[in-house]
């Protein structure tokens, strides 16, 4: 399974960047997202905190006031 984080901004439906986001392992991911590890397949959108938790995680930093994220998971 691979982990792709997506960005939008907030005035605009196509998206901005994508990064894959996979080294951070799935348990961490799910655990951001409050869900068993074995039920992420889908898009999740994710709130500040959770924007910030990944911030921390992964060293990318998040314009929460202009940009909406998603956490989308990928068969490959």
């Amino acid at each position: 399974m691979k982990f792709i984080l997506t960005s939008y901004r907030k005035d605009s439906d196509s998206p901005e960047c994508e990064t894959d986001v996979s080294y951070v392992g799935v348990e961490t991911l799910a655990s951001l997202l409050g869900f068993p590890a074995d039920s992420l397949v889908d898009t999740y959108p994710l709130g500040k905190s959770q924007a910030a938790a990944l911030g921390q995680l992964t060293g990318m930093a998040f314009d929460v006031d202009g940009h909406e994220y998603f956490l989308e998971a990928e068969v490959g």
